[in-house]
């Protein structure tokens, strides 16, 4: 990025700008908007892209938090969807929100999943409003309050390509099916007794049952690699659990499991052994149910990658740009500046709008999927160049502070 000479900014507090009465106020008000969010239908295995205007009213639905009503106690499952922030292309990754339609008797729901806490939400909702859902019948079922978990043991000849043989001479799959919410974590015991997360596994409507695995792999070199396979029919992902360099063999051994994971209980899951005499191992993975997302290295249709919760900001001539990702008229500003910037946005007294429009007209802010755009005026003085802000939506109208302003003009003239 090109340097340009910063102009000198200073504050004039002349009593004209300020409108009369309005006091302070936060201006930040970050927002998911419809045009930055798109639903895919998971129903019936399509895996297709929604009308523009039915993402805009799955998302309306999910947002609108003060018409809810408690899950209901059984209820059978008519259509899934995710609504996924199409802004990613620039680097503000966020966590999809999952849908499912489900209906008891003749009173219809869209449940949403929270990106940030996985809990659900339950919205009553009018067919007529929702023209796309087919209102299938099927059997009513009462869904599980705890995981339940089933074993499955095969012998040496039935195993997959890399699957690991146990001490048994057996090979294990553990399917877990998920309760509606929580999640399940998975820790690492150390010879020292100690415990630690390794990552949670969120519940989801796209693996409401899941299947664990152990395979071995060594790439051709003297070291080896075990890993734990996660997978569904709809849901793939891998953990290394151990990578060990050298020939010395490791003994893994499972350990009974209950026929349901109760709630805050440490269940020991398998443990990996070896009597390397250089490099003893004795680790053991458990698994461990709790109802609520602490916050933890997620893994899960809602957990790949990590979920960014810094806030980002950009510069852009126009919205066609920031959706497209077009770097050519797209500027990213420095996390920390982005962050004063909505530190000064949330307590600002409003003024008149004053200035000319930036050649970079907007700005906008990003931070989990909700977002806030801003026009930018400039208004120059003698020896002094105040930035004004205002509200694409609201149209309500701040001048940022000094430093806040002087920073952010430099990125403006670049």
């Amino acid at each position: 990025m090109i340097t340009i000479k910063k102009s000198v900014l200073a504050i004039s507090f002349t009593g004209s700008l300020f409108l009369t009465g309005c006091g302070t106020e936060s201006l930040l008000q970050l927002e998911r908007n419809p045009n930055y969010w798109e639903a895919i239908n998971f129903s019936d295995d399509l895996f297709e892209p929604v009308p523009k205007q039915q993402s805009a009213y799955l998302l309306q639905t999910c947002e609108n938090t003060k018409k809810t009503a408690p899950l209901p106690k059984q209820y059978r499952t008519l259509g899934e969807y995710g609504l996924y922030f199409n802004l990613q292309q620039i680097g503000t990754y966020t966590p999809p929100i999952e849908l499912q339609y489900i209906a008891t008797g003749d009173t219809y729901y869209l449940t949403c999943r929270s990106p940030k806490t996985y809990r659900v939400t339950a919205h009553p909702i009018q067919l007529k409003n929702h023209p796309w859902l087919k209102p299938t019948s099927g059997q009513e079922r009462k869904p599980i309050t705890e995981p339940a978990l089933t074993v499955r043991t095969y012998n040496k000849a039935a195993k997959r390509k890399e699957e690991v043989v146990g001490v048994s001479k057996n090979v294990q799959r553990l399917s877990i099916e998920f309760p509606v919410t929580g999640q399940i974590v998975f820790l690492e015991k150390e010879k020292d007794g100690k415990q630690k997360p390794l990552f949670g596994l969120p519940a989801s409507f796209s693996y409401p049952e899941i299947e664990l695995s152990f395979e071995k792999t060594t790439d051709g070199l003297p070291s080896m690699t075990y890993t734990l396979m996660i997978k569904s029919d709809q849901y793939f992902n891998q953990e290394d659990i151990i990578n060990r360099m050298g020939k010395q063999s490791i003994d893994l051994t499972y350990h009974p499991l209950p026929d349901v994971l109760p709630v805050n209980k440490t269940i020991p899951y398998v443990t990996f052994q070896s009597k390397d005499t250089e490099k003893p191992l004795n680790k053991t993975i458990s698994l461990r149910y709790e109802t609520t997302v602490k916050d933890i290295r997620p893994r899960g249709f809602n957990g790949i990658g990590n979920d960014n919760k810094e806030i980002h900001g950009f510069l852009h001539p126009n919205d066609a740009a920031l959706k497209d990702g077009n770097f050519r008229q797209l500027s990213l500003l420095p996390d920390k500046l982005a962050k004063r910037i909505s530190n000064d946005l949330k307590e600002v007294s409003l003024e008149k709008l004053q200035g000319k429009r930036a050649d970079i007209r907007y700005m906008t802010l990003i931070q989990n999927g909700k977002s806030q755009s801003f026009e930018v005026y400039l208004k120059a003085r003698a020896n002094k160049t105040d930035i004004y802000v205002k509200d694409a939506k609201t149209k309500k109208t701040a001048k940022l502070s000094g430093e806040v302003a002087t920073d952010l003009l430099t990125e403006l003239e670049d």
